[in-house]
């Protein structure tokens, strides 16, 4: 483990119909969410997540970009980063 990089977030998993694109469900340790620019898809509101994939194990899979549902975020914590 790498003492320098701070602590890691919590790995959350995201339902096949809750994100897009992909198969099956996606696990990832969500780093941002653009909270400002949500995107009107299938009658609900979507935002772009960045952070990383990792397998359910928790094994890192690498960067990643997803369209998440909003009602899938509402246990992640919301920040204003810009």
């Amino acid at each position: 483990m790498d003492r320098n990089r701070g602590p890691v977030g919590p790995v959350s998993c995201f339902a096949e119909p809750d994100y897009r694109f992909g198969a099956g469900p996606l696990w990832m340790r969500v780093e941002r969410v653009d909270w400002n620019r949500p995107v009107r898809y299938d009658e609900d509101n979507w935002y772009e997540v960045d952070g990383v994939e990792t397998t359910s194990e928790g094994r890192e899979i690498g960067r990643r970009q997803a369209l998440v549902r909003a009602r899938s975020l509402g246990a992640l914590r919301r920040n204003a980063r810009p």
